[in-house]
């Protein structure tokens, strides 16, 4: 009521869900999605194709980027295989030689 009387239109300071119409709110504020979209989309046919081009090239990067990556951590993984076997047998070379070194000493120390 105030806003009436000074003359201000109601629906200035409604929020916008209380809006009935839901075409008037979806034009009082387009989403920055929806203004890029309509400023930037092709009218012709031309256009589309370029646009489509573009984004096949995209696409292709995309997928060489992700092959490469693949290949990377296939290597990777390589060479972590590699790193393990080579840690078991250490660890085992490690495992026999303190054997032989426990068994030893107990036998030095039986002697005495």
């Amino acid at each position: 009521q105030r806003a009436s009387l000074f003359g201000v239109d109601d629906s200035d300071h409604r929020p916008d869900s209380l809006l009935l119409d839901g075409s008037i709110q979806a034009d009082r504020h387009p989403s920055p999605l929806a203004v890029h979209r309509r400023e930037e989309s092709p009218t012709t046919l031309s256009g589309k194709v370029t646009e489509l081009e573009m984004l096949l090239n995209e696409l292709r990067d995309d997928l060489r980027r992700a092959k490469e990556d693949r290949a990377a951590l296939q290597e990777e993984v390589q060479h972590l295989r590699e790193d393990n076997l080579r840690l078991q047998e250490e660890s085992h070379t490690a495992s026999a030689q303190l054997k032989k070194f426990t068994e030893w000493v107990f036998n030095t120390i039986d002697m005495k």
